[in-house]
């Protein structure tokens, strides 16, 4: 894995916590969403071989409908990545407000 996808993994955590609707990144069933770097990983973000973003687990805040708030999520990952298709799990939701 190259510093640039390093620096990708970091890049799409940071935007996709940036939205003001996703609580936290979340490493799925078994921690399996994650990315393994020389010494750390980036949790709640899954790289394939070539370094692209394959895969992003949220817990999100359900303050509006999920549709809308993958597909803005989604977007913000094209828009730092500019590749390939991302999955977007959402592993759970807690209420607005609570």
């Amino acid at each position: 894995m190259t510093a640039t996808d390093e620096e990708l993994a970091e890049r799409v955590a940071a935007v996709v916590l940036a939205h003001p609707s996703v609580l936290r990144l979340d490493g799925g069933e078994y921690g399996v969403v994650a990315t393994h770097l020389p010494g750390r990983r980036v949790t709640g973000v899954r790289s394939r071989e070539d370094g692209t973003p394959a895969e992003v687990a949220v817990v999100l805040r359900l303050d509006r409908p999920l549709p809308e708030l993958v597909a803005e999520l989604r977007a913000e990952i094209a828009r730092v990545a500019g590749r390939g298709p991302v999955d977007i799990t959402v592993s759970d939701v807690e209420q607005a407000g609570a």
